[in-house]
């Protein structure tokens, strides 16, 4: 029995740990797991730890849903104890807190890592490390970010101990998100180009830098005073040759992955940008599509959906334009039902304000353009999707002053 335990971890380490996992590689990975499983609920605990191991890191395979990846981590859990080692029981709090954020649970992320560090006040900062790069994120999510930064700063490592070589690339990336999102766009190109400069990063890491640098070049051309006008828009075409390689790529080996959806969308915002409507019309009917197959959508999918529809809506004729833009509303009522409307719904009401006006529809106009400014009069202004906060609402507002002599100063 003992032997046959310690083949089961070694063979899901070498799929889990030592190497990039694929996805024919996921039910071996998975059937292990259940092997294991059914060992820790026939009461045999050895090699605990070896155990909880393993099941952390087949936490860790994305192809399974939210829930299944959950209920790894609380077996992982329920064998450590609190008995375990620091930095297993550091490593099992972060991947728990980032699971509870995907599914939306924000909240509950913080307080998980705040018990942790409550009971952990004397740990060395590079063990804490993944904890405070975690929170950074959680706070960011909810654009607090005076607090992210706080978090942030908690981990300034002098050496990076082994095995941290990936959280030191997720800490300067993550301060990179923060800075953009408090819309210090020059300052978080510095840390976006810093990770792109980056070797052996893994697709998902690969994919998500290309897809963050690429929306943030979106923000820095049209702070260069950029315009579909203007012959040249270098940032634009090296983004867009980036992407489109990529779409390439992934499309010849059928991948569907995160990765793939998040390049999608920005080269969609890519091509929006430079005038390109009919071809950016082509890659919103595959991310439609797309999200249309995810039964469960964790945070970052129920974001792309809803900047998808967004996307939908800035190509479409009017009629069509209206319906997305109310679709986008209402998926995002669905994703956050206990949530007030957030920067980025006053702007939708506004693009509806502006549709219905076009259309001839003046009281349901007027009633987006009051909605609007009931979000507008609490929020400062979001640059989570690329160019809620600065050329979608300038646009908006300046069109709808232009057509009707509202004052519309936000």
């Amino acid at each position: 029995m003992r032997s046959l335990k310690l083949l089961c971890l070694y063979s899901l380490r070498i799929l889990l740990e030592r190497g990039s996992l694929s996805n024919r590689h996921s039910p071996r990975a998975l059937s292990i797991v259940t092997a294991l499983e059914t060992i820790v609920q026939q009461g045999v605990r050895p090699d605990r730890v070896d155990v909880a191991e393993s099941l952390m890191a087949a936490s860790r395979v994305k192809t399974q849903d939210l829930a299944s990846r959950q209920k790894l981590i609380a077996s992982a859990g329920v064998l450590l104890g609190e008995s375990g080692p620091l930095q297993l029981q550091v490593e099992l709090t972060q991947q728990r807190s980032t699971l509870m954020r995907l599914a939306g649970d924000i909240a509950g992320s913080i307080r998980t890592i705040q018990t942790f560090l409550s009971h952990a006040p004397h740990a060395p900062a590079d063990v804490l490390g993944p904890l405070y790069v975690s929170q950074a994120k959680n706070f960011a999510f909810r654009f607090a970010f005076s607090e992210a930064h706080h978090q942030a700063k908690k981990y300034a490592p002098v050496r990076v101990i082994e095995g941290q070589s990936e959280l030191l690339w997720d800490h300067i990336y993550g301060v990179g998100r923060i800075l953009r999102g408090e819309g210090r766009f020059d300052e978080a190109r510095e840390c976006f180009e810093l990770c792109l400069k980056a070797v052996d990063l893994g697709e998902a890491r690969r994919l998500l830098i290309l897809s963050a640098t690429a929306d943030l070049y979106c923000e820095l051309d049209y702070r260069h005073g950029m315009t579909e006008e203007t012959p040249s828009r270098p940032l634009l075409w090296e983004a867009r040759h980036w992407l489109i390689q990529e779409v390439y790529t992934l499309e010849s080996h059928r991948r569907t992955t995160k990765g793939f959806r998040r390049i999608l969308l920005s080269l969609i915002e890519i091509q929006i940008r430079l005038g390109c409507d009919d071809e950016a019309r082509h890659y919103v009917d595959k991310a439609l599509s797309m999200y249309g197959c995810i039964t469960t959508p964790d945070i970052v999918d129920r974001l792309g959906h809803v900047r998808t529809l967004m996307a939908a809506a800035r190509v479409s004729d009017l009629e069509n334009a209206a319906r997305f833009w109310a679709d986008a509303l209402r998926w995002n009522r669905h994703y956050n039902p206990s949530e007030e409307e957030v920067f980025t719904c006053g702007v939708v009401h506004m693009y509806l304000c502006l549709v219905r006006l076009k259309l001839g529809d003046t009281s349901g106009s007027s009633q987006h353009r009051g909605r609007a400014w009931q979000v507008f009069a609490t929020k400062e202004r979001q640059f989570l999707i690329p160019g809620v906060g600065t050329y979608l609402i300038d646009s908006v507002v300046k069109e709808v002053q232009v057509l009707t002599g509202w004052s519309c100063e936000i």
